[in-house]
C-alpha cells in the first residue's frame, strides 16, 4: 500500500508528485532544490549554502516520513556544474552519519527553477518497536 506524504515545512509541487512516498519500511522522497519554503524562491549563495538547505528539506519530508537523514540508505544528486562536486561533498557529510548511503551522481543540464542542484533519497523507516528494544 502507498502512502503519500506532504509537509508544509518543506517545499512542495503537490500538483504533479508527493513530497514522499511510504511504502512498508521504506520511503521514497522526492528531489528537493535549495528552496526556502518562507519566501518559495531558491537560496542564493554558495554551493555549500544551497547543499545545507537541500538536506534541510529533505530532513524535514524523512521526519514526515517517520525517520530521519541517518536512515538514508541511497541517494542521487543531479548537479548542474561538476565542478561544484568537490563543495558539495564537503557539506554532504555535514548531514549525513557514517556509513555514508550509496549514490549516484548525475550531470545534467537544467533543473527545476535553474537550481544548480536536486537531490532525492531512499529511506528505510526504522520499525519504532525495534527502535525502543534498542534504546
Amino acid at each position: 500500500m502507498l502512502h503519500p506524504i506532504e509537509t508544509e515545512l518543506a517545499p512542495s509541487e503537490s500538483d504533479v508528485c508527493s513530497q514522499a512516498i511510504k511504502s512498508g519500511n521504506w520511503a521514497f522522497l522526492s528531489g528537493q532544490i535549495p528552496l526556502v519554503v518562507e519566501s518559495n524562491s531558491l537560496l542564493q549563495g554558495s554551493i555549500a549554502e544551497q547543499t545545507a538547505q537541500v538536506f534541510h528539506n529533505l530532513s524535514v519530508v524523512a521526519m514526515a516520513s517517520g525517520g530521519s537523514l541517518e536512515h538514508v540508505v541511497k541517494l542521487t544528486l543531479y548537479l548542474k556544474d561538476m565542478s561544484n562536486l568537490a563543495e558539495f561533498n564537503r557539506e554532504m557529510i555535514k548531514h549525513l552519519n557514517s556509513p555514508l548511503p550509496a549514490r549516484a551522481v548525475v550531470s545534467v543540464k537544467g533543473l527545476p527553477m535553474d537550481a544548480e542542484m536536486q537531490v532525492d533519497a531512499i529511506m528505510m523507516i526504522p520499525d519504532p518497536v525495534w527502535a525502543l528494544a534498542v534504546t
